[in-house]
């Protein structure tokens, strides 16, 4: 494991990934269009930010909010398959995120999912969820597009495509920075 630098604090409106509390696992969900095509995807990740799980498909011919919100509802839906009690869900999509927790209503064509959602929540013991702008959503992003190159889901557990490994390692070393900081 690689040791997290001392970062400062200085820095107004630090975003960077952070880890979940201990026992937790934490949730970053994306979606991606590009061509006409859409992939969805997520990572799991453990309170010492190592990758448990990560996950992506193609969802066909859509907007990025439903993508995004495929992807978030098909790691919830993991989650559960697995047993996981405590869970931290992030996202940058705002308008997705907003809707789960009922600080907006979802377009028509998200209530379905949205729905879904909402309903996979009473199999946890504690979820929350949380919108991060995209800097703190590397490693969901790389992930998610992977979902362009194949028709199937991919799975990867204990072992990732060299993009996602790239990203988690960035997150783990990164100090963050203020918003629309390129890197």
């Amino acid at each position: 494991m690689v040791p997290t630098p001392r970062c400062s604090n200085h820095i107004p409106d630090n975003i960077r990934w952070q880890p979940p509390p201990h026992n937790t696992v934490k949730i970053n969900f994306d979606g991606s269009v590009k061509s006409g095509s859409a992939s969805s995807g997520f990572i799991f990740r453990d309170s010492l930010g190592q990758p448990i799980l990560a996950s992506t498909t193609n969802s066909g011919s859509t907007t990025i909010p439903t993508a995004e919100a495929i992807a978030l509802r098909d790691s919830l839906i993991a989650a559960m398959d697995r047993g996981l009690q405590f869970i931290e869900v992030e996202g940058d999509s705002k308008l997705v995120i907003d809707a789960v927790n009922g600080v907006s209503h979802p377009p028509w064509k998200l209530r379905k999912i949205i729905t879904d959602i909402r309903s996979l929540v009473a199999s946890f013991s504690t979820i929350t969820f949380k919108h991060v702008f995209r800097k703190a959503n590397f490693a969901a992003d790389s992930v998610t597009k992977l979902g362009h190159t194949s028709s199937d889901r991919i799975w990867w557990v204990n072992c990732f495509p060299p993009t996602v490994s790239r990203a988690i390692l960035f997150d783990t070393v990164n100090c963050g920075g203020p918003r629309g900081l390129s890197i």
